[in-house]
């Protein structure tokens, strides 16, 4: 089947089900069945992970992320996150025509003419995860895939053809008009309660010992909590990670652990258009990997604090440091985001909460970078 018939079979039965959508899937998708709760051009392995974000904060809503085969096979690392915090009202449609067709020049192959991705889904703890080769079948596989507590993964196998009407095309609206319509949809169907994400949260596996305790951590813990930060994703870092193990141990907080910090960066801005302040916690390194997320959440007015370590200045003390203060700070200052070092502990209270503030007003992501000798403070 074409990639036109499984979409608009998607978009004949998903009901008010809010949908994020990958940029290969984006002109399909708008012209079969455009409707204002589909966040578009979510960026190639960012459809799952944002769709992630937002599902955790709305139990009351019906998610389903619509990647291509090339964007699920770049973000595997989504699947395995995904199953670890198992939200029931989530469902993954990838379109596989096992190809790259993204270009629309060429036709080579993509790793799913060997890989079985709902085998892949169900080892990560995907509860229900099959392909459908015909609109028939995928009409039947969608439905019970919806219906059925979640996480759940459907696979459409469908043909390297991709049809687009130019002439509808050239109205299409970009995606800062898309994430506003989306946002609106959103301010307008709130969550009555949203204290609670609609997930257990796993307990972390911890050795016995003494935590950290008070220290550097704490504070600036405390100064993030302070600023109305109310969901925290993160990868542990050796030089934040006391504030990690704070939000970890805090049953307020809501702290979602991600395998790669894109990923992490998306699943914040998920959460942030669920409606949650988000702050993403992370090794300047991190930085390098999510330019491209970064610059998409820029342009969908996603408001987002992140939090580095390691500044250019004052931050190398191991050898391999280097690498962050290489690519953190120069990063951020490069697509005009924000961004302040926080060089003496006693202003964590002040920076963090006007950076938030900022990131509320401005509608956009803010830093905090973090150098270690604050953190020994």
């Amino acid at each position: 089947m074409e990639m036109r018939e499984a979409l608009r079979v998607f978009a004949n039965i998903r009901g008010s089900a809010v949908a994020m959508v990958s940029s290969g899937q984006t002109p399909t998708m708008w012209e079969v069945g455009h409707i204002p709760q589909t966040m578009y051009f979510t960026g190639m392995s960012y459809s799952a992970a944002g769709a992630l974000g937002f599902a955790m904060m709305r139990p009351d809503l019906q998610v389903v992320a619509v990647e291509g085969d090339g964007a699920m096979l770049m973000g595997m690392a989504n699947l395995a996150t995904i199953g670890r915090y198992a939200p029931k009202n989530l469902t993954l449609l990838v379109m596989n025509n096992q190809t790259y067709l993204g270009s629309f020049k060429g036709y080579l192959d993509s790793a799913t003419v060997s890989t079985d991705l709902p085998g892949v889904a169900l080892a990560t703890g995907f509860t229900y995860a099959e392909t459908a080769d015909n609109p028939e079948d995928l009409d039947l596989v969608i439905k019970y895939a919806m219906a059925t507590d979640g996480p759940t993964m459907v696979v459409a196998n469908v043909d390297k053809s991709r049809v687009l009407d130019p002439d509808k095309q050239s109205t299409r609206p970009d995606r800062t008009d898309f994430a506003m319509e989306f946002d609106r949809w959103v301010h307008e169907h709130p969550l009555a309660n949203t204290n609670r994400p609609n997930i257990a949260l796993p307990s972390q596996a911890r050795e016995k010992g003494e935590r950290f305790g008070k220290s550097a951590g704490s504070r600036i813990y405390q100064a993030i909590k302070d600023a109305g930060i109310d969901f925290i994703v993160y990868l542990p870092d050796g030089e934040l990670y006391p504030i990690i193990e704070e939000a970890e141990f805090d049953p307020e907080m809501v702290a979602v652990c991600c395998n790669r910090e894109d990923e992490g960066i998306a699943i914040a801005g998920g959460a942030a258009h669920a409606g949650r302040k988000p702050a993403i916690l992370m090794e300047g390194t991190g930085i390098g990997f999510s330019g491209l997320i970064i610059a998409h959440e820029i342009l969908s007015r996603v408001p987002m604090l992140i939090i580095s370590s390691h500044p250019q200045e004052m931050g190398i003390r191991l050898p391999h440091n280097d690498i962050a203060t290489m690519v953190n700070e120069p990063l951020l200052r490069a697509l005009n985001i924000h961004t302040v070092v926080l060089r003496h502990l006693d202003d964590a209270d002040l920076y963090i909460s006007e950076s938030q503030r900022s990131a509320r007003v401005l509608r956009a992501p803010v830093a905090v970078i973090i150098p270690p000798h604050v953190m020994a403070e």
